[in-house]
C-alpha cells in the first residue's frame, strides 16, 4: 500500500517539477527581443511613428 502511495506522489511531484521548469524557462526564451532604451524624446517619438509601435515614457526623480 505504501509503495502505491509513494509512487503516485512521486509522479505528481515530477509533473509539478516539469511544469515549474516550463513556466520558468519558456518566457525567457520567447522574450528574445531586448528593449532599446532611448534618452531622446524626439528620436523616440519619430521612431514610434515610423514603426507604428506604442511609446512608453518612464519618469523618475530623486527629490
Amino acid at each position: 500500500m505504501f509503495n502505491f502511495v509513494f509512487h503516485r506522489t512521486t509522479s505528481h511531484l515530477a509533473k509539478l517539477g516539469v511544469l515549474l521548469l516550463i513556466v520558468g524557462v519558456v518566457p525567457g526564451l520567447v522574450a528574445s527581443e531586448e528593449i532599446q532604451w532611448s534618452k531622446s524624446v524626439e528620436e523616440s517619438l519619430s521612431k514610434a511613428a515610423e514603426t507604428g509601435k506604442p511609446l512608453m515614457m518612464d519618469f523618475y526623480t530623486d527629490w
